[in-house]
């Protein structure tokens, strides 16, 4: 029970960090913020990278409950909510490349976003993060064992 509780403890630390820095993004990334401030978008690309690593946090930890939690992977795999939470979690994933790529090309120009772009990569933060709100639902009730 302690490993499972660990393993836990773990993984919901992982998706409170990747709230953290998906939060911090969103905050930096008003054009009020940015205007005249090309350096604030190396904390931006700093906050991508800490995104990025959290993503990594949440999925190995998740693979860590699923391979040596009390269930047991066979439980899990043939739980389908699993199957809606991978789904979820990659579609997070998904919409965070192109944003990653529009960060890298702003970071290469060395100059802040116009207004439209840093409203269209808001955009894609804000549906991560509503996305990411779901995320726990699924995770409790694979954990009461539906």
């Amino acid at each position: 029970m302690l490993l499972e509780s660990l393993l836990a403890y773990l993984h919901i630390s992982a998706v409170l960090g990747l709230a953290v820095f998906l939060t911090a993004k969103v905050a930096l990334l008003r054009p009020e913020v940015l205007e005249g401030k090309p350096l604030l978008l190396r904390r931006l690309w700093r906050l991508d990278n800490w995104c990025w690593g959290a993503f990594a946090a949440v999925a190995l930890t998740g693979l860590a409950r699923v391979m040596f939690g009390v269930k047991g992977w066979q439980w899990y795999l043939s739980n389908p909510l699993l199957g809606v939470k991978l789904a979820l979690f990659a579609a997070m994933v998904a919409m965070g490349l192109p944003a990653r790529a529009m960060l890298r090309r702003w970071l290469d120009a060395a100059q802040a976003p116009e207004r439209a772009a840093l409203r269209s990569h808001r955009r894609w933060l804000m549906w991560q993060a509503h996305i990411m709100v779901v995320l726990p639902l699924f995770g409790v009730l694979l954990s009461y064992g539906y």
